[in-house]
């Protein structure tokens, strides 16, 4: 199995070390750390290029078919951004929720002064690129995440698919296909999902009509 990361930095320098290090997935010269779960699993890096646009970012992202990312915190060592990682980060995840997302830094006091992030999902460039124990443990989690990301919208949508056989017969059900249906339109592309406040007055044919909807996303 194979998953594609993509690498959002200016610095080709860093760029070359972490394709190095992600090809390294779990594997360990000490036994005792090895991840052996994971042998079957490939991390296939892709450097994605910084654009000033970042909604262009994201039409890249999608693109290149990641399955994960990760992000420099200021971008802006080698080139000019008006955005900082985190707010990359914050971009994409307002139109894909939930996608796996790690931030490198070698600012760690700088990040969590200043910015509001998961400390999970933050490692130390310097320590990822010279200790192993710290290039595994972030390469587990890489790999955790996707597989945590792919479970949550597999689950919604085999619960959606239970559901949909008893559409219509209380609102109740008909409220759980709403939120379903967003949870997983989000998880795929937020920004074309249809507000909740719409969703609930559809009646009829419209209601109809969004279900027919459901239906094609279930199959993509």
């Amino acid at each position: 199995m194979q998953f594609n990361i993509g690498i959002i930095d200016d610095d080709v320098s860093k760029i070359t070390q972490l394709i190095t290090r992600l090809r390294m997935g779990t594997l360990s010269k000490d036994e005792k750390i090895c991840k052996t779960q994971y042998d079957d699993i490939k991390l296939n890096p892709i450097e994605i290029k910084l654009d000033a646009n970042k909604d262009n970012m994201l039409d890249k992202i999608l693109e290149k078919k990641c399955d994960a990312l990760i992000i420099d915190y200021k971008l802006s060592s080698q080139q000019t951004v008006s955005y900082t990682g985190v707010d990359l980060v914050k971009r994409i995840n307002a139109r894909f929720e939930g996608f796996p997302m790690f931030i490198l830094t070698s600012h760690e006091s700088d990040l969590f002064m200043k910015e509001l992030f998961d400390a999970y999902l933050v490692f130390d460039f310097d320590r990822y690129i010279a200790e192993e124990l710290e290039r595994i443990e972030l390469n587990t989690k890489i790999i955790e995440q996707i597989r945590k990301y792919r479970f949550s919208i597999e689950q919604a949508k085999y619960e959606l698919n239970l559901l949909l056989k008893n559409k219509g017969d209380n609102v109740k059900i008909d409220d759980q296909i709403l939120k379903l249906d967003s949870f997983i339109e989000k998880s795929i592309c937020g920004d074309v999902i249809l507000n909740d406040k719409i969703k609930k007055e559809l009646t009829g044919n419209n209601l109809k009509d969004l279900i027919d909807r459901i239906d094609k996303l279930l199959k993509r």
